[in-house]
């Protein structure tokens, strides 16, 4: 007979041979027929999973084996199986099953619940995995690292913000990650408040967001937006100075921001400085533009061949409007340079890429709905350069 080539079904045999092996050396508890029941319901289950309806093979062999705590790995390997397949509903009604048994011991039964709160997460049924989850999490017993996990995924599912930050200090945990993700819980929260004109508890959310993780732009960014809304530019200023300190890539992003707290503050000079300072590192596109607009609006002149040696640190698309505008004050030597540059970036495209998982985007994101991690875009000009 020849095996199916779906590889679920490869592990449905695995579970299976599993099955018979506890089948063949159980003893009889309630009589040998009905142990001959249980393996003609274990054969039958195995046909049909060879078979063309492996749907009821499934059923079979919950019927043929027995729940103890010798077998409860073969159920929860089944049960897996089932859940990966797409039949959630199976898996629920496994471990269900299981949990119905008084011969688990602690350790099993927690174990199932986990797995059933997994269930009804796939399953949609997010406040019955909810409610699991925050029994399993109160317990900290050996589930409480995977259960926390998944509860705060499914709070963040649910941008049930405030949940997901009491549910991580609650459980005191320390991960690395889960810091990370705790500071962009209290933005999320922050940028609320700011969008209601709740200035000071943003500003509480923008502080706690900082030291989560000092690590991560976003809180410094939020409280310099907070702080502009309240006209007080000098900490403006401030915060994106440790933005772009933390996030070089995001200093053409933040650089109207900064534009608009100089003119507020008549101090045209610093921003100059702040521009000038940021493209000794990077021929940011937008800092460029800024730069030329700023000289001629002041009727200062342009050095070309300087730009021109900027951009070609790392030629990007977006310096395309502007090698087209340097393209007419060029010397000749100079539009060569120039020409070159168009061709060479002419197919190529701004982007911002998840570090994580390598998934991009043309807009600067905080969470990457690909791999659903937190602060892990940056800007990838220089990667464009070395193509």
């Amino acid at each position: 007979m020849e095996l199916p080539h779906n590889f679920f079904l490869y592990l449905l045999l695995l579970a299976a041979l599993a099955i018979g092996f506890f089948l063949g050396r159980r003893e009889p508890r309630s009589g040998r027929a009905d142990q001959q029941e249980a393996i003609r319901d274990y054969y039958q289950g195995l046909n049909f999973l060879l078979g063309e309806r492996p749907e009821l093979g499934v059923d079979r062999f919950i019927q043929a084996m027995e729940v103890n705590d010798e077998s409860i790995g073969v159920h929860l390997a089944l049960a897996s199986v089932v859940r990966r397949r797409g039949e959630v509903d199976k898996a629920i009604r496994i471990h269900q099953n299981l949990l119905a048994s008084p011969t688990l011991t602690e350790t099993n039964q927690h174990s199932v619940e986990y797995e059933l709160a997994r269930d009804y997460h796939v399953a949609g049924l997010l406040d019955r995995a909810e409610g699991l989850l925050t029994t399993i999490v109160s317990r900290r017993d050996a589930q409480l690292k995977p259960a926390l996990e998944l509860l705060v995924d499914l709070y963040e599912q649910e941008r049930e913000w405030q949940k997901a930050i009491d549910v991580i200090r609650r459980a005191g945990s320390t991960a690395s990650h889960l810091k990370v993700r705790l500071s962009h819980f209290h933005c999320e929260l922050g940028e609320g408040h700011l969008h209601r004109r709740e200035f000071r508890s943003a500003l509480d959310e923008a502080r706690r967001a900082m030291q989560t993780d000092a690590q991560n732009p976003r809180g410094c960014w939020l409280a310099a937006e907070i702080e502009h809304a309240q006209k007080r530019h000098k900490r403006v200023l401030k915060h994106l100075q440790r933005v772009v300190e933390l996030a070089p890539d995001l200093s053409g992003e933040v650089a109207g921001l900064y534009a608009r707290s100089c003119e507020s503050l008549g101090t045209d000079s610093e921003y100059v400085k702040f521009l000038e300072s940021t493209l000794e590192t990077r021929s940011d596109a937008p800092l460029l533009a800024s730069l030329i607009d700023y000289r001629r609006r002041h009727g200062l002149d342009t050095d070309v061949a300087e730009v021109v040696a900027r951009i070609s640190r790392a030629p990007h698309d977006e310096h395309l409007p502007l090698l087209l505008d340097l393209l007419e004050r060029a010397e000749p030597a100079v539009r060569d340079q120039i020409m070159v540059l168009l061709r060479d970036i002419s197919a190529r495209s701004r982007e911002y890429q998840c570090q994580n998982c390598g998934f991009r985007s043309h807009l600067h994101l905080w969470h990457c709905p690909t791999c659903k991690q937190w602060g892990d875009f940056s800007g990838d000009r220089e990667s464009h350069a070395s193509l």
